[in-house]
């Protein structure tokens, strides 16, 4: 007898400039997945230069109180972490206001990376505590994993899909995550593209003479 599998489909939650948001219950979970699709008004190169230091940026990762990176592999000569590596573990405690401390250990992998000959940009990442757990002191996240794909589409715009799929843990109540979590993935990918879009404005800004 064949087991056939029932997985949850993916529906249209609303609409945003740059594309589309959909949600997807899951399995014994009261938090729903997020995916967002859609174009960004800005070139491949400038949108994978931006995630890949989104660590750095107060508009992408909002909060981020401390950062450690607990080991990295794939690393050109010198690197010690994104954008030199291509796999990294970092541990990350984040103190939003109204909300205790958040923390967790992560994997970061740069699955894909053509960008520069024509291809596409794949960055990924989950729970990991294979190279250390978090430390007692903050609510440890309860799940944590998406990604991004990342495709040319002409020279000035980009297509995208970020998935989100994140439990905070604690006491917050579901409807207050999956509210916030509705929320926060127009507005990280607006901010993507604005700060992209100034890489490749900068980049194609002609230097004043010396």
């Amino acid at each position: 007898m064949r087991l056939v599998l029932a997985v949850a489909a993916w529906t249209v939650v609303s609409t945003f400039p740059q594309g589309k948001l959909y949600r997807q219950e899951r399995e014994g979970s009261d938090v729903v997945a997020l995916r967002a699709e859609g174009t960004l008004r800005a070139p491949a190169w400038a949108v994978r230069e931006v995630l890949l230091h989104a660590f750095e940026s107060d508009r992408l990762s909002p909060y981020l109180a401390h950062r450690k990176v607990l080991h990295v592999e794939g690393c050109r000569p010198g690197g010690t972490d994104l954008p030199g590596c291509r796999k990294v573990w970092v541990y990350e405690r984040y103190e939003p206001p109204l909300m205790s401390p958040r923390d967790y250990a992560f994997r970061m992998e740069v699955a894909v990376d053509d960008v520069d000959d024509g291809g596409d940009f794949d960055l990924r990442w989950t729970l990991d505590e294979s190279h250390g757990a978090p430390p007692e002191g903050a609510t440890h996240m309860k799940r944590n994993t998406g990604g991004w794909e990342i495709s040319p589409a002409g020279k000035e715009e980009s297509r995208f899909t970020y998935r989100i799929d994140i439990d905070p843990g604690g006491s917050v109540a579901s409807w207050i995550v999956n509210m916030a979590n509705k929320s926060q993935v127009p507005s990280v990918i607006a901010a993507v593209e604005e700060l992209a879009r100034e890489k490749a404005l900068a980049r194609a800004r002609p230097e004043a003479p010396k």
